[in-house]
């Protein structure tokens, strides 16, 4: 269970880093705590697993990525793990899931390809496939972007409203 302090710091994380000299000692300051207590509570909360990484949020195509594209991958069962691993470690895979297949849709790896435009992109999905050894895939690029957020975690009590 998270406690409230932990909360507090995760509640602060997720509105960004402030651009200035010494941003988590702002960000503690404006939850109460000092920046040792703060980054103690997010090497904390990093080791536990309730935080994943910390790190930079791009917007790709701001930064030139403009060839994204979902790759929908079947992948026997048995391979499943390898190939996620091969995929995972590619610089140019951003998403990559395990999923339930269906009976009209086969495909069962999911990935998120980045790359400088739309060609580039279908290469270094080629390229995949070739060091995989899984040729049957779907390319699904983005008809239209209807909703683009960073999820926003909260407290499992809570009703959206804060009463601090």
């Amino acid at each position: 269970m998270i406690e409230e302090r932990d909360w507090r710091v995760i509640e602060k994380l997720q509105e960004g880093i402030p651009l200035c000299e010494r941003p988590f000692a702002e960000m503690a300051e404006g939850i109460g705590l000092t920046e040792g207590k703060f980054m103690g509570r997010v090497r904390a909360l990093l080791e536990a697993g309730a935080i994943r990484r910390l790190g930079p949020r791009l917007r790709h195509h701001r930064v030139g990525a403009r060839g994204t594209v979902m790759v929908v991958w079947r992948v026997p069962e048995e391979r499943l793990d390898e190939v996620g691993e091969v995929f995972a470690a590619s610089p140019a895979v951003s998403h990559c899931y395990v999923r339930p297949t269906f009976e009209d849709f086969p495909y069962n790896l999911y990935t998120v390809v980045h790359a400088p435009d739309t060609p580039a992109a279908e290469r270094l999905v080629a390229g995949l496939s070739a060091e995989s050894g899984v040729n049957e895939y779907r390319m699904m690029h983005t008809v239209r972007e209807l909703k683009k957020s960073t999820p926003v975690y909260r407290r499992p009590e809570s009703d959206g409203h804060d009463d601090r």
